[in-house]
C-alpha cells in the first residue's frame, strides 16, 4: 500500500500521485482548463473512486478466482449516468432551486448496484459537501446496518489493504464524535451543530426518524421471503417508503436501488404514479407502465439493466451470469427469472403473450371504413362500484368495446377510442360514461349486439341488469342483449389467460391512430388494458382485462371456420365485388365450352381461387 509520506520513493513522488488521484476521485476537485481552479469533475471520477478509493480493483486482485462484476463496458456508461445526475443535483442546490432529484436504479442481482450506488455514490457525494446528511434505508435493519458498516470500515482506515480512501482523504473517524452501528458523525463534517448524522440508517421494520436528511437511499426495500408470506407486508413497505417524502429536504435526493418483484412493488407503483422523466440503460420492455404519465413528463430518472438483452438474447455480464446459468434459471423458475434477472415481472416464458406480439396486432383506424368489414359491436363492462370490497381495494369500473369482423375468421377489433376506466366512478357516473359510449357507436352507425357484465352475488342477481335496461331506455336507445358471466375468484385469472391466448393467436386487432411522424398513439387506458393482458400474474388490478376477456365467451365470439391469418396456402374470405366472384352464375359461351372440352381452358370453378374443395 501507499506509505503516504511526502518523499521520493524509487524516483516516484507519492505525494504528487496522491494529490492527483484525490482530485480525480472527488466531485468538483478536478482542475478547470480555463481557470486553473479545482472546480470541475473528472469525467470518470465516480468510476475511479469505486475502482481505487473504495478499492474494488484491489479486492479483485486479492481474489484471483473472484468473478469481476465491475465491468467497464457495462458499469462505465451506468456510472457516467449516475455521476452526471449527482452533479446536476448538486448544481441545482447551489443555485437555490428547491427541486428534489428522484433517481431509480433497477438492476439485476449480483451486478454491484448496492456497492456502486448505495455505498460508493453516497460517500462520493460527501467529498465536496462535508455537512451532508445521508439516510440509508432497506427492507430490514440488519441489512442497512451492514451497508453502513462497509462505509465506516472504508472511511476509518480499517480496510487499508484494499482501499485508498484514507490515503487520499484522511481518516474520517473522530473519537470525539458519535460513531454507532446505526449512525455516525464523521470527522470530515465542518459544522458540529448539525443534529442529523453524517450517515444514518432505518428500515421498513423500524420506520422513519425525525431528522431531515439531504440524501435518502432505499436499497432493495422488499424481502422476497416476506413477500411470499402475503398479508399486509407489501403495504407496510409502501407506507415506509412514503414516509420518506415528508422527511426529505425539499432540495434533497431520493434514490431507489432495487430489483423488481411485482407490478405493484415500490418501483412499479412510483414509476406509474409519479411518472418517468428520463429512461436510460436498456430499453424499457414494458412501455405500458406509462399508462398515467407519459414518458418524459414524470419525475423519476431511471437507469435500467437486465441480465439478458431481450432483443439479442445475449447475457449482459457473462462473467457473473452466463448463458448456461441463464438457461437453468429460466427452466427452474421462469417467473423468478423474469423478476430478479430481467426486472420485468409477469414476463416469464409461461406468459401467453408478450409486448412484441401485441405490437404486431396494431391496425390503423383509417382502415376501419375501407378495408375492415365490421358486422357489429359488443360492449363489455366491469362494475366495481357494485361491491364495497372492490371499491376499497381500488378496483376500476371499466368499459371495453370490440368490433366483430363480418367474415368467418373470428377476428375482433379493439375500439381503443372507447376504452374507459376509473376507480372513482359512482353508479350514476358510470352510467353516464356507458350511455355516451352507446351514443357514439350509434352515431358511427354500428349496431351493439350485446353488453356483458358480471353476475351479482348474495341474492342480488338481476338487480343491476334491470337498472341497466332502464338506464338505456331512459336515454332513448335500443336495448341490446345483456349477458352476465361469473368472474369471481381464480376463474378470473383463467379467463384472462385464455383470452390472452386468443390475442397471441392473432384473433385481436388493436385499432390505433398515428401521429404526424407515423408513430402509433396508444391512449393511457389502452396501455393499461394491454399491460393487464400481457402481465396477468404481476398486476394487482385486472378489471380492464377481465372485461375484455368477455369478448371470447360463448355466445359473444363467433368462432372462426378457417385460419384468420392470410398467406400462402390459406383460404381468404371474399367480398361481393371481388374479381374471383364476378363470373359466378354467368353462362359459358359456346367457344368457352369447346375450349374447356379440348383442354385449352381451365374450368374457372376448379381454380385455386374458387373451388368446392377450397371452400370446404
Amino acid at each position: 500500500m501507499r506509505d503516504g509520506h511526502n518523499e521520493w520513493n524509487g524516483g516516484w513522488n507519492l505525494d504528487a500521485e496522491r494529490s492527483l488521484w484525490a482530485s480525480i476521485c472527488a466531485p468538483n476537485h478536478w482542475f478547470n482548463e480555463e481557470t486553473g481552479e479545482a472546480e470541475d469533475t473528472h469525467s470518470e471520477s465516480l468510476w475511479w473512486f469505486i475502482h481505487l478509493a473504495w478499492g474494488a480493483e484491489f479486492y479483485f486482485r486479492a481474489r484471483p478466482g473472484q468473478s469481476r462484476w465491475l465491468q467497464k463496458r457495462v458499469h462505465g456508461p451506468y456510472l457516467g449516468w449516475l455521476q452526471k445526475n449527482i452533479l446536476d443535483w448538486k448544481q441545482s442546490r447551489k443555485e437555490g432551486k428547491h427541486a428534489r432529484w428522484y433517481v431509480a436504479i433497477i438492476m439485476t442481482r449480483s451486478f454491484g448496484k448496492t456497492v456502486t450506488a448505495t455505498k460508493c455514490a453516497s460517500l462520493w457525494a460527501h467529498l465536496d459537501e462535508p455537512d451532508m446528511s445521508t439516510l440509508l434505508c432497506s427492507a430490514v435493519s440488519d441489512l442497512t446496518v451492514d451497508i453502513l458498516k462497509s462505509i465506516q470500515t472504508v472511511v476509518s482506515g480499517k480496510d487499508t489493504e484494499q482501499s485508498w480512501f484514507c490515503w487520499l482523504y484522511g481518516n474520517w473517524r473522530d473519537p470525539q464524535r458519535e460513531w454507532k452501528q446505526q449512525y455516525c458523525h464523521h470527522a470530515y463534517r465542518k459544522t458540529a451543530s448539525i443534529s442529523e448524522p453524517s450517515f444514518d440508517t432505518t428500515a421498513v421494520d423500524i420506520g422513519m426518524t425525525g431528522y431531515h436528511p439531504d440524501w435518502v437511499q432505499w436499497d432493495d426495500p422488499i424481502t422476497k421471503n416476506k413477500l411470499r408470506d402475503g398479508g399486509s407486508y407489501l403495504e407496510s413497505v409502501h407506507s415506509a417508503f412514503n414516509a420518506t417524502y415528508p422527511a426529505l429536504k425539499m432540495d434533497g435526493w431520493l434514490g431507489m436501488v432495487l430489483t423488481r418483484y411485482l407490478d405493484d412493488d415500490v418501483a412499479g407503483r412510483h414509476l406509474r404514479e409519479d411518472g418517468v422523466k428520463t429512461w436510460d440503460g436498456m430499453e424499457c420492455p414494458h412501455q405500458f407502465i406509462f399508462e398515467r404519465v407519459n414518458l418524459g413528463e414524470g419525475v423519476w430518472r431511471v437507469y435500467y439493466l437486465q441480465g439478458v438483452d431481450e432483443l439479442t438474447d445475449v447475457p449482459t455480464i457473462p462473467e457473473i451470469l452466463n448463458a448456461d446459468e441463464i438457461r437453468r434459471w429460466k427452466k427452474r423458475d421462469p417467473e423468478d427469472f423474469a423478476c430478479q434477472v430481467q426486472n420485468n415481472p409477469g414476463s416469464g416464458e409461461h406468459a401467453p403473450l408478450n409486448e412484441e406480439q401485441v405490437r404486431d396486432l396494431f391496425v390503423d383506424y383509417k382502415l376501419l371504413r375501407s378495408d375492415l368489414p365490421v358486422l357489429d359491436a359488443t360492449v363489455h363492462i366491469d362494475t366495481a362500484f357494485k361491491d364495497l370490497e372492490t371499491i376499497r381495494s381500488g378496483d376500476d369500473s371499466a368499459i371495453v368495446v370490440f368490433f366483430h369482423d363480418i367474415r368467418s375468421n373470428g377476428i375482433v377489433y379493439l375500439h381503443t377510442d372507447l376504452v374507459r376506466a376509473s376507480n372513482t366512478w359512482r353508479s350514476e357516473e358510470f352510467s353516464d360514461q356507458l350511455i355516451e359510449v352507446l351514443k357514439l357507436l350509434r352515431r358511427e352507425l354500428y349496431t351493439v349486439r350485446a353488453i356483458t357484465d358480471e353476475k351479482e352475488v348474495g341474492g342480488k342477481i338481476g338487480v343491476y341488469k334491470q337498472n341497466l335496461i332502464a338506464t338505456i331506455r331512459g336515454a332513448k336507445l335500443s336495448v341490446p342483449r345483456i349477458v352476465q358471466f361469473q368472474r369471481q375468484g381464480t376463474r378470473k385469472i383463467e379467463r384472462i389467460r385464455k383470452a390472452a391466448g386468443y390475442w397471441q393467436e392473432g384473433y385481436v386487432r388493436i385499432l390505433l391512430h398515428k401521429d404526424f411522424r407515423g408513430e402509433w398513439i396508444i391512449p393511457p387506458m389502452t396501455r393499461k388494458l394491454i399491460n393487464q393482458i400481457i402481465r396477468i400474474d404481476a398486476v394487482k388490478q385486472k378489471d380492464l382485462a377481465d372485461a375484455a376477456a368477455d369478448v371470447f365467451q360463448p355466445g359473444i365470439w363467433r368462432k372462426p371456420t378457417f385460419d384468420p391469418w392470410e398467406g400462402e396456402g390459406k383460404f381468404e374470405a371474399m367480398q361481393p365485388g371481388d374479381e374471383a366472384l364476378k363470373n359466378i352464375g354467368k353462362p359459358f359461351s359456346d367457344d368457352e365450352i369447346r375450349d374447356i372440352l379440348d383442354g385449352k381452358m381451365q374450368n374457372p370453378y376448379e381454380t385455386e381461387e374458387w373451388s368446392p374443395v377450397g371452400q370446404q
